[in-house]
């Protein structure tokens, strides 16, 4: 099911083949934060994603295969944001930036904000995020790794 259509990319809901399609292909970072986390392996993050998340979705190339796969939370202590991809993010670069903005408020809607972590030296990832307009409030380290925790304000939020 296509959620919404950008240039030649597509954000689908994701499924189990696409967590099996992408997992072996996720960035170098994106495997250490997996690890970090005490996951086993890529697949077994992406599976956990979709059993545990509200909504998983998957952004699909020109090709519908998937270059990535994110989602939101209700989690403890507190609501959640994630996203893991492939290479390929890089080039659908325009596409996946473009629809990030547009997407994130529907992403967010029934959360007054969302947390996550980012290795500290993950300088695209740090980017984007202070381009969608994520805080970093601290530094922790988690799996030997040092960490940005962040949180996204939905400044929309209704809680009726």
């Amino acid at each position: 099911m296509i959620i919404k259509e950008y240039g030649d990319c597509k954000a689908v809901l994701a499924t189990r083949d696409h967590a099996e399609q992408l997992a072996p292909f996720l960035r170098h970072d994106d495997k250490l934060e997996v690890g970090a986390y005490g996951f086993e392996n890529s697949l077994e993050s992406l599976l956990s994603a979709l059993d545990n998340d509200d909504l998983t979705i998957t952004a699909l190339d020109k090709d519908d295969v998937p270059f990535a796969m994110f989602g939101v939370g209700k989690g403890y202590p507190n609501d959640y944001i994630w996203l893991l991809g492939s290479d390929s993010v890089k080039d659908n670069w325009y596409p996946f930036a473009k629809a990030s903005r547009q997407f994130l408020p529907l992403l967010i809607q029934d959360y007054p904000l969302v947390f996550n972590l980012v290795l500290k030296n993950y300088t695209d990832s740090v980017k984007w995020l202070k381009w969608l307009g994520a805080d970093f409030i601290r530094e922790v380290s988690l799996g030997g790794h040092d960490f940005y925790e962040f949180v996204i304000v939905n400044k929309n939020y209704n809680k009726s």
